[in-house]
Order: C-alpha cells, then structure tokens, then sequence
C-alpha cells in the first residue's frame, strides 16, 4: 500500500487548499490548523486506534500532538457516538475503516469541457453502496452543523467519494466538540447537497486541471 499523504494524487484536501490559494473560498475566523488536529485525533480515536501514542500523545504518521484532556474529549465524544442509535445500526454493516482508493483518469465535465484526473481519497466508512464520514465539530445544534457543512464544502468530499467508489448515497455523523451531541446528514444522488458538491467539485477539479 503506497503512503497515501505523499501520493502525489489529486485529493479533496488538495481541491480545497486550491480554492483557498486562488481566493475561490472567504476567509474563515477559524484557527485551521487546530480545526485539522483534533479532527485527526477524533477520526483516529474511532477508526485507527493503533495510530495513537499516548506516551508521547502523538498521532504516528503526523505531526499532530495532543494534550490527556483533548483525548480524553476525543474519547467521550467517540462514547457518544458508540450510544447513537443510527450509528449502532450502521456499524452492524461491518464498513470498512479509512479505505484508500487511487484511480488514475478519472473522468470529470465542466460547462461541456471533458477532462481527467489522477484522484486518491482516504474514506473513514464504506459499506457497498453507502460512503460514510466522521466529522468533529464546534456546533452545538443540527441546525448548526448543517450550515457548517455546506460551509466546510463538505458536499464536495462526499460527491467526490461517492463517484470514486460509484456510490450514490452518503451519510455523515458529526460529533459536537462543545456538548458531545451526534448530528447526522445524508445525502443521495441529485438532491440540493449533492448538486451543491457536484457544481463545486466540477469546477474546483477543473481549475486543478488548468494548474497542471
């Protein structure tokens, strides 16, 4: 198994860090870099475990350290989740953890305009027919984290991960940072966050494209 953070692949992370470059995205009153960690803590707390140093409080493979009170949230918010009915009912589908994919060519249209990309993803769920994420979040509220989604371009990853493993249905459990809530958001093949991923992801893609 090739190391998927230096594949030299096109990413959703790499799309992102592309609209920021260009100015395509507005600045967000967010501290970034710790946004990335503990989501990356909280992502290896659920599903890779063995990634997590505790003596060093480490995250192996990153440069990511952590604080015992910032794992030991990570960790509630993961006990959290565990009680969720939804999530009960999906990890009884056995999914399969931080699934690597790597295609070359693969094909994507803007305004008419056909083109390829080398394109890698690193999925936390995937059950045939079902892509599934994890999310870590300041909201407090559903109502919250649905705007943070769309705000996040989350649709966008998801799309991109459906059409990479020709899935047409997505789910997303987001665990509050703030009071431990679950929030979940789905999403299916042509409704409103599938076509606001599907427009954002066509023209980000095609963007990279005339980069290269």
């Amino acid at each position: 198994m090739p190391d998927y953070f230096a594949h030299p692949f096109c990413s959703n992370s790499g799309l992102t860090k592309l609209g920021r470059t260009l100015g395509i995205f507005p600045e967000i009153d967010i501290d970034t870099y710790n946004a990335y960690r503990l989501g990356s803590l909280f992502d290896a707390v659920v599903t890779e475990p063995e990634k997590i140093d505790l003596i060093q409080n480490r995250i192996f493979d990153t440069d990511y350290t952590f604080t015992p009170v910032e794992y030991e949230n990570s960790r509630l918010m993961y006990k959290a989740l565990q009680e969720d009915k939804l999530y009960q009912d999906f990890i009884r589908c056995q999914p399969e953890l931080q699934k690597e994919l790597y295609q070359p060519s693969f094909q994507f249209e803007y305004e008419g305009f056909s083109f390829a990309l080398d394109v890698k993803a690193k999925l936390d769920f995937f059950v045939p027919g079902i892509v599934s994420d994890l999310k870590s979040t300041f909201a407090a509220t559903k109502k919250q984290f649905e705007s943070a989604f769309v705000q996040f371009s989350y649709p966008r990853q998801m799309v991109l991960y459906c059409r990479l493993t020709c899935t047409k249905k997505a789910i997303v459990f987001g665990v509050s940072k703030v009071n431990r809530k679950v929030f979940l958001i789905t999403m299916q093949e042509g409704d409103r966050l599938w076509k606001i991923g599907e427009r954002e992801l066509n023209y980000l893609a095609f963007k990279y494209y005339m980069t290269k």
